[in-house]
């Protein structure tokens, strides 16, 4: 949740300099690339939101931590890319500024790689998301894939009769 308000805080610092910079005649929040900075941020920021809402609810319903294990450790993966997709792009918008001391956003910038290690290195936790997502899944009995069309089309004819 800290990412999320950290991050949040970084959308309203972007949308605060687009609306306020102006430049070759208009205000930023006007060229379409900054308005894709915002848009980007916005979606990114409400999906990583209710991601981590949705899983603190499943840690509440099932006080069970295994049990929503692949979501934790989704969550803990998406943590550090969210925080620098969207601190990078008020950085963009903000220009020296954005890197400079006046500013918290280089140290938010830089605290994104920290948070890939701080509970253990991001590919761990692609790993057990990976693995517990394959185990919902099963092979194919056939060489072909369940969706190849022939091959369900045959089996349609065949269970229809329509040979």
């Amino acid at each position: 949740m800290r990412t999320v308000g950290v991050a949040h805080r970084a959308l309203d610092m972007l949308c605060e300099r687009a609306l306020s910079r102006h430049t070759k005649g208009s205000v930023l929040a006007d060229k379409q690339k900054v308005q894709e900075y915002v848009a980007d941020s916005y979606a990114q920021l409400a999906q990583f939101r209710l991601f981590v809402l949705n899983v603190a609810w499943q840690i509440d319903r099932y006080q069970d931590y295994k049990k929503v294990r692949r979501d934790i450790a989704a969550i803990k993966a998406l943590t550090p890319t969210v925080l620098h997709d969207i601190v990078q792009r008020t950085i963009q918008v903000h220009g020296a500024l954005g890197v400079s001391n006046e500013l918290p956003l280089a140290d938010w910038w830089v605290t994104a790689p920290v948070l890939a290690l701080a509970d253990g290195p991001t590919e761990v936790h692609k790993v057990t998301v990976a693995r517990e997502v394959l185990k919902g899944h099963k092979p194919t009995d056939s060489a072909w894939p369940s969706e190849h069309i022939p091959t369900r089309r045959a089996a349609a004819s065949t269970k229809l009769g329509t040979e």
